[in-house]
């Protein structure tokens, strides 16, 4: 079971993990004892990447990552073979900020995100399997390595129009992504929509709280949260700044999914951003089938959504995924086929939108597919 509580040291900033715009850490060192209450952490230089170490059973190991760039990203995460780990991040008083259990539905691993404090440090610690309070309340043993990633955010680029819609290219030329990203096939088990390729968002995996969520797509403070689902936790997301006409218009297929069977407030969404957000979809879809292909339990299969532009010049399209009040079970949103329409065809399905109208006021159309296989639960 995983559980996060949202960073107090988070600031509005924003990244792009496939575009690093400083150079990583790329030293590792040995674990230095006794480093096992917060008093005694053990400090380690800005160059240090990752920290091999040794935890017994009720055992706990503290260290401080010093002097790296405040307001920067970072990604801290544990790897081990011999133990469920656990990480927590703590302030300078060894408060707790956040602890995470499981970075994934499929995964027993550790990781937190988040924003360098003003001070340059990071403070984390060690632990085992259900040792939420970091007293040494577990009985795990083995070896492990801590590995710590920073990162800051490049200037995006403008595309003079549209492009890489359909991921055809089989990466995310074109776009700048947030988050747990990936390129599918078919074999994802929701078949793309045109071509062969389409993007998946998770909610699994290197994940951002709302807030830099929302400056990676140039929203408001606090617009994932005012959509009404609850405390927006952690999610990914994907953005592509391009110029456009008037009167054009812009449509995309997405398929919703999700681990998620509980009622609100649990209630994970996916989201679509130009200037101000609307919903695609949460977990009461009413429309939300039992998946009977991919590592989810339901999905919304694929759904059309278009809207006009009003008038010419330069948009950012944002698209995301969050949990919402935790982040302990996974949700997904499958992307494809976004193509900017310069005239509108008269003979379209789609409907035609304001902008800014997505939302309640959407015309969504099923996509139908085959499936095939038995019905399939990741819990």
């Amino acid at each position: 079971m995983k559980r996060f509580f949202l960073l107090s040291i988070s600031t509005a900033c924003s990244i792009s993990l496939s575009c690093l715009a400083k150079a990583q850490p790329s030293f590792a060192v040995a674990e230095s004892e006794s480093n096992n209450s917060f008093a005694t952490r053990e400090f380690l230089p800005s160059d240090t990447s990752t920290v091999d170490g040794q935890l017994s059973s009720e055992d706990l190991d503290f260290f401080t990552f010093s002097g790296l760039d405040a307001g920067s990203l970072f990604t801290a995460e544990i790897t081990s073979d011999a133990f469920n780990p656990l990480l927590g991040l703590l302030d300078d008083s060894g408060s707790i900020l956040a602890i995470n259990d499981d970075k994934a539905d499929d995964s027993v691993l550790s990781l937190i995100t988040g924003t360098v404090p003003t001070n340059g440090n990071l403070n984390l610690a060690v632990s085992g399997l259900k040792d939420n309070s970091l007293t040494g309340d577990h009985f795990e043993s083995g070896s492990y390595s801590l590995s710590l990633n920073t990162f800051t955010l490049p200037e995006p680029s403008i595309n003079p129009t549209l492009i890489n819609g359909g991921f055809e290219t089989n990466d995310f030329t074109g776009w700048t992504t947030l988050g747990s990203t990936s390129i599918e096939t078919a074999a994802f088990g929701s078949s793309p929509t045109e071509g062969t390729f389409e993007a998946l968002l998770s909610t699994a995996n290197i994940t951002f709280a709302d807030s830099i969520l929302e400056a990676f797509l140039g929203l408001e403070a606090g617009s994932l949260n005012n959509l009404g689902n609850g405390i927006s936790a952690q999610g990914s997301a994907i953005r592509q700044t391009f110029m456009a006409e008037a009167g054009d218009i812009l449509t995309f297929d997405w398929n919703f999914l999700t681990n998620e069977v509980l009622v609100p407030p649990f209630n994970d969404f996916s989201f679509v951003s130009i200037s101000s957000v609307s919903e695609l979809a949460d977990i009461t879809f009413p429309s939300t089938v039992i998946s009977q292909t991919t590592q989810f339990f339901q999905e919304t299969d694929f759904q059309t959504v278009s809207f006009t532009i009003p008038t010419t010049g330069t948009y950012t399209l944002g698209l995301g995924v969050t949990d919402t009040v935790d982040n302990s079970i996974d949700s997904g949103l499958l992307i494809d086929n976004v193509k900017l329409h310069s005239v509108p065809e008269p003979t379209s399905v789609l409907s035609v939108l304001g902008f800014g109208a997505l939302g309640a006021g959407s015309v969504l159309k099923r996509k139908q597919r085959q499936k095939a296989g038995q019905v399939k639960s990741s819990r």
